[in-house]
């Protein structure tokens, strides 16, 4: 088209060119009845091959069947007049500035990653839709993902798509070639663009979706790190300071074989690891909850325990004063306070021999827990003292055994506030102490 000149194709002003490939020119054109703007996609392939040009109505055809918002449709079809070369008109996909933009015009890792888990959502909903229809797309690429208006991404560029029939089981309707990578001889052509193919497919295996699977997963990779991978890539590694759905997601779409590659989704995910942190916060809310109710309760146990000991040790020092001794007064009737008491050598840190201050205080609670019913029944002169030292030298033995079942009597709310050594401790100097 010479300077100045107004073109048509179809109808329509040519407004300007958007991109051009080694089989057709993309334009921006005009509908001047209307005013509304479009997508002009020329056959112009040099030696204008017949085979070529079949495939390039091929691509055509199948996108005007498509209808999916994340997917490029087809509103009409036809010949130029000027060149009788076949074209066809699609919807025009500019970004929000009016700008002709795909995704591989976004500077190299610097997209953000909500807005790449948005891209990537996007492309994951168009081949969910095309490989229900039987297509696979086959060239899945930067290129070939335009951003619209709204931000979001649309699938588009399907001449070298698989077409297969959905309800035929896998039987190929339509198999055009557009870019072909390389030719093993004696073999099946490999097509789609280096970079972006399955190993399966270098290998000359048929395409199935799980190739374009593996294609977004080098689109998702390429746009958050600003650099290429592949199958041998360690992409777990890299991934590690980026949001943790990414290491989900990525790698199951770039394993090596296709059978393991599984394509989920960003949104999805990232509200699964948000239900899994806030149900994690929930019960470390609720075991601090506890531990706090339990600390509270410890302490209104133990002022109600020392006061009934006080009584107690008073009216029993009074009633056998003549006839016991210090010692034996002391031992009438044993109690958690004078027995269980946090050792003077504990410091405010741990050491090797002896644990620290604050783990005795918390182990403390645990012994109250374990001990409430034998110092009830001794309360109660339901047993002995005797019995009781008995009940606290089996209970220090399953400690130091480390009895897992330990606390498996007491309810599923309670969480134990110590820690074994503690524990172990406070039992023996009780056990020494009813001696």
């Amino acid at each position: 088209m010479a300077d100045g000149e107004e073109r048509t194709i179809g109808g329509l002003r040519i407004v300007r060119l958007l991109g051009k490939g080694g089989m057709s020119e993309v334009y921006e054109a005009e509908n001047p009845r209307l005013g509304s703007r479009h997508a002009v996609k020329l056959y112009t392939y040099p030696q204008d091959n017949e085979d070529v040009r079949r495939r390039f109505e091929v691509e055509g055809r199948l996108l005007a069947k498509l209808s999916h918002p994340r997917i490029v449709h087809v509103t009409d079809f036809g010949v130029d007049d000027e060149t009788g070369r076949p074209y066809f008109v699609m919807d025009l996909v500019l970004d929000a500035d009016g700008a002709h933009r795909s995704l591989a015009d976004v500077p190299a890792g610097e997209a953000d990653e909500t807005v790449v888990g948005r891209w990537y959502d996007d492309i994951r909903e168009g081949l969910a839709y095309i490989h229900k229809m039987g297509v696979v797309h086959r060239d899945l690429k930067l290129q070939n993902v335009l951003i619209g208006p709204d931000g979001h991404a649309v699938l588009t560029d399907f001449g070298i798509s698989k077409i297969c029939a959905p309800s035929s089981g896998g039987t190929i309707v339509a198999d055009p070639v557009q870019t072909i990578v390389r030719v093993r001889d004696g073999k099946n052509p490999v097509m789609g663009s280096v970079g972006y193919m399955a190993p399966e497919l270098e290998m000359g295996l048929d395409a199935t979706p799980k190739s374009d699977w593996y294609a977004l997963g080098v689109i998702a990779y390429k746009l958050l790190t600003g650099t290429w991978c592949d199958a041998r890539t360690d992409i777990a590694d890299t991934l590690s300071t980026y949001d943790p759905a990414w290491i989900r997601i990525v790698p199951k779409l770039l394993h090596s074989n296709p059978d393991g590659r599984e394509c989920l989704s960003y949104a999805e995910e990232r509200e699964r690891l948000r239900e899994q942190a806030e149900a994690a916060s929930e019960r470390r809310f609720l075991r601090e909850k506890a531990r706090g109710h339990l600390a509270r309760h410890v302490a209104r146990y133990l002022a109600a325990a020392a006061a009934v000991v006080l009584v107690v040790s008073v009216v029993l020092a009074r009633r056998h004063s003549r006839l016991l001794s210090e010692a034996e007064r002391r031992l009438a009737l044993p109690d958690f306070v004078s027995l269980f008491e946090v050792p003077a050598a504990a410091k405010e840190d741990e050491t090797d021999n002896m644990p620290s201050r604050d783990q005795f205080k918390a182990a403390l609670i645990d012994a109250l827990v374990l001990t409430q019913d034998v110092f009830a029944d001794l309360k109660k002169g339901a047993i002995t003292g005797e019995k009781a030292r008995a009940e606290l030298v089996k209970l220090l033995d399953r400690v130091r055994k480390e009895d897992i079942d330990l606390f498996s009597d007491l309810p599923d709310t309670y969480v134990p506030s110590g820690e074994n050594d503690a524990l172990e401790v406070l039992l023996d100097g009780a056990v020494r102490k009813l001696k």
